[in-house]
């Protein structure tokens, strides 16, 4: 957060407009105070998603989703609070250094490799739309039936034969050394020259759809067929996915990544309606590829070719996607088709069909295994126990503790083995499970409801954050021993020593708060207990009593546990302090159970 000023992340925050910004994403209609719609993040046919424009926040009933409008942005579009701080900062004119993300570098010089990219793209476009040397190009693009909107989508150019043209608009715009270090020219002495030439252009953009990158396709028999940009301080193939701008909410509305091979099979899939189609970059998939896609999914289906090469390719993306805690599906495309031809000569329904009945690769693999325990070698037990030790090297990368045992169970089945057996073989020097499920929106049932007194505490979060007069006096009247969460009630402290509102609590909440937790916080904003100061004063109180209530309910059962083994004084003191107990819970007409 250093690296931007407290008053920009202020003047971003000022300028937006959360009921603008959802209002891209979702048809919000007007009730009361607030504005109400149907989720972007899971499937709902009545409106629970509430967005209140006055205090900036957003909750939705159903599945529990929530938070200002940096949350919205990340949740939507897979951001960092960083990188959505910069998407919002572009979108309404507001000028913001770039992070250098721990190179050292210059924001300028950033700049500067971002703008020579655009400047590229933007000349490749006016060559391929507006000029003769583009012509063939455009016509290729017309053969593989790609339209002019598509192309335009993806940014499409054409690259011009000449040797120096790109060199010679970037050298006017004072960007020759950028594009030096991005490998658009290339010196050559005193000369410079285009590194790309006579070739369809694809740019490369990242999740913000600042371009990083190209690949370029000839349109003869040349060789290489495609050159791709090579590695620069804004781009590695092996942490970047074409299409990624493109099918960003797609992704997080669908809840489904399709990953293919090559630029004109995503551009075709996305043009055939499966919007959320992304490319590798002429490499085999990567974890970095697959946790950017985990930013917006865990449902995620690899196309393969459906022939032997294509099911060992498989089989070897297994282990990539287990490696980036995703289980991943495999769709197999018939031979003699790739994913683009595919759509165009049998239609979106056949590989619709085809992703339907995609296969989780775990469940391939288990399968690929067990078919090697039949046939004329050895002994069949023998060879069952080596197959169920391989199948267990695989399952112990499975970090994620309710995937592993839903697996484990199912290739024990499989396999025909015991399945405490094969779990027990299986997290044998694996890495520590954690529960922890990196659980797309749509995966995620609205989180449990918390007790009373733990909704308290947030409660009180809440209200501090919303009426800042009121925080002397409501710390004043809150034992901050009194919560459960410790993390929590130093926020909450923090909050009610100082005098902050705008930037710095939204800084603090991004910084200090759960995702859960600004979710739920949410709840408290677009609601009416914070309508008035009154009002959330009486709040403020029936949430003091509740943390007053568990405080004794635990000290309660503290004394029922101490009287049940020891005897004697000690005994009868933890009998009397329950009654004592349980006469305050009296008095103050709460009732024990």
């Amino acid at each position: 957060m250093a690296r931007v000023g407290q008053d920009k992340i202020e003047e971003v925050r000022a300028r937006a407009d959360i009921v603008e910004i959802v209002g891209a994403h979702v048809r919000l209609k007007r009730a009361g105070r607030n504005f109400v719609g149907l989720c972007p993040f899971h499937n709902e046919k009545t409106p629970s998603f509430t967005v209140n424009a006055e205090r900036g926040f957003f909750h939705c009933f159903g599945c529990g989703a929530g938070g200002t409008a940096f949350d919205f942005v990340m949740r939507m579009e897979g951001l960092t609070f960083p990188e959505a701080l910069q998407s919002l900062a572009r979108r309404y004119g507001i000028s913001l250094p770039e992070r250098g993300e721990g190179t050292g570098v210059a924001a300028g010089e950033r700049d500067a490799w971002f703008l020579a990219n655009q400047t590229a793209a933007e000349f490749f476009a006016h060559v391929l739309w507006n000029t003769e040397d583009g012509k063939p190009a455009r016509d290729y693009l017309k053969s593989r039936g790609i339209t002019t909107d598509t192309a335009r989508a993806f940014m499409l150019g054409f690259a011009p034969a000449r040797p120096a043209n790109l060199a010679s608009a970037l050298q006017k715009r004072g960007l020759m050394e950028a594009a030096v270090k991005l490998g658009l020219v290339r010196r050559d002495g005193a000369s410079v020259h285009d590194m790309f030439r006579a070739r369809l252009m694809f740019p490369i953009r990242d999740a913000q759809g600042r371009v990083i990158a190209f690949g370029g396709r000839v349109l003869d028999d040349r060789l290489p067929k495609y050159m791709n940009s090579t590695e620069s301080p804004v781009y590695s193939k092996a942490r970047a996915l074409y299409g990624i701008y493109e099918a960003r909410q797609t992704l997080a509305r669908s809840d489904r990544a399709l990953v293919v091979e090559g630029y004109i099979d995503a551009i075709a899939l996305w043009q055939a309606g499966f919007k959320e189609t992304v490319a590798s970059l002429g490499t085999s998939l990567t974890v970095d590829q697959l946790r950017l896609l985990s930013r917006y999914t865990r449902n995620v289906i690899a196309c393969f070719d459906g022939d032997d090469a294509g099911r060992k390719a498989s089989l070897r993306a297994l282990e990539v996607f287990l490696a980036a805690g995703l289980l991943g599906k495999g769709a197999f495309i018939p031979a003699g088709f790739d994913p683009d031809t595919l759509v165009r000569d049998r239609g979106a329904q056949a590989l619709q069909e085809l992703l339907e009945n995609a296969e989780l690769l775990v469940d391939f693999f288990v399968k690929e295994e067990l078919g090697a325990i039949t046939g004329p070698r050895g002994p069949v037990d023998e060879r069952r126990v080596e197959t169920a030790r391989r199948v267990a090297d695989k399952l112990r990368l499975i970090s994620d503790e309710l995937q592993f045992n839903l697996v484990v169970r199912k290739a024990a089945e499989m396999l025909g083995v015991g399945e405490e057996l094969l779990r027990n073989y299986a997290r044998r020097g694996a890495r520590p499970a954690t529960a922890r499920t990196a659980a797309s929106p749509r995966e995620v049932a609205r989180p449990a409801r918390p007790d009373a007194a733990t909704q308290a505490e947030l409660g009180l979060v809440a209200i501090a954050i919303r009426y800042p007069a009121l925080r002397a006096e409501i710390l004043a009247g809150t034992p901050l021993a009194a919560f459960d969460d410790s993390a929590l009630a130093a926020f909450f402290e923090e909050i009610c020593r100082s005098d902050e509102t705008g930037a710095q609590i939204e800084i603090q909440l991004q910084e200090q708060l759960t995702e859960e937790q600004r979710a739920r916080l949410g709840e408290f904003m677009v609601g009416d207990m914070l309508d008035d100061p009154q009002k959330a004063r009486a709040v403020a109180n029936d949430y003091l009593d509740a943390l007053d209530r568990r405080r004794r309910g635990q000290e309660m059962d503290k004394h029922k546990r101490t009287a049940a083994v020891t005897s004697g004084d000690e005994s009868i003191a933890a009998a009397q302090a329950i009654v004592t107990l349980r006469r305050q819970t009296q008095r103050t007409g709460e009732g024990t159970s």
